[in-house]
């Protein structure tokens, strides 16, 4: 199973649903493995991020004998054994574009398209999951187009970040210090495909809005409180109705 998210719930990030999914696709907790988002990203995932997802972790249940974090100075043997031994991996938020460099300096790519177990990316590691990873003119970091092929593990594509809490896309989305026009994400939809945008809304109350795309047999929805997703068209960004949510109740 693969999930691909925006961000989550700060305070409780895998506690709203997540939870039953994880325990019910994982079949032991010997080895989760740590990718991430670029080489920049690796100190700030020892001391802060590792850590907060080992508390995520451990407030629904879940600890695991061994923490693996991808680094730039690993051996390829080793990095490829991680991969191939991993029981979840997980993919870090960052530069998908260099997490991906990261991934191919260590010869892991075909690794992560032909590993079957749990994986989820968000942010950086959603896209780079994608088909297509898929960056428009949004700030100063990222003045320009750049998309390039992902790992493409089930055919879809990812846009993060997309937070609002309205039905229609608006023209512009500012969110945080990045801007997204919904005509350069058309533009790309008519030279590319129709991809998918996920949110993790901050709302007035502290609480976050999410939404992911969940693959297995299928593809489907996944929301937490007034979490949206919305599709891009050729002539368009829609929200996404008709596609089915995956219901954690009976999970």
């Amino acid at each position: 199973m693969r999930i691909y998210c925006s961000g989550f719930e700060s305070d409780n990030s895998f506690g709203h649903g997540l939870d039953k999914i994880f325990l019910k696709e994982l079949k032991q907790f010997k080895n989760i493995v740590y990718i991430p988002g670029g080489e920049a990203k690796v100190e700030k995932s020892i001391i802060k991020y590792i850590p907060s997802f080992r508390n995520h972790f451990k407030k629904i249940g879940i600890s695991f004998d061994n923490e693996i974090l991808i680094k730039p100075d690993m051996k390829i043997e080793d990095a490829k054994n991680a991969i191939q031994n991993a029981d979840f991996i997980l993919l870090m938020g960052g530069d998908p574009f260099k997490q991906k460099k990261l991934c191919q300096a260590l010869n892991i790519i075909e690794d992560l398209k032909n590993y079957k177990g749990l994986m989820l990316g968000f942010s950086a590691g959603a896209m780079l999951m994608s088909k297509y990873i898929i960056v428009t003119p949004c700030s100063e970091e990222y003045p320009d187009f750049q998309i390039e092929d992902g790992l493409n593990l089930d055919g879809i594509s990812i846009y993060p970040h997309n937070n609002i809490n309205k039905d229609i896309y608006p023209d512009n989305l500012v969110s945080g210090d990045e801007t997204y026009a919904k005509k350069d994400l058309i533009k790309v939809t008519n030279e590319y495909e129709e991809f998918y945008l996920l949110q993790d809304y901050l709302r007035d109350d502290g609480l976050k809005d999410i939404s992911a795309i969940i693959c297995d047999d299928k593809i489907k929805k996944y929301t937490e409180y007034d979490g949206r997703m919305w599709k891009t068209t050729k002539n368009d960004v829609v929200l996404i109705e008709d596609l089915e949510k995956i219901d954690t109740k009976n999970t």
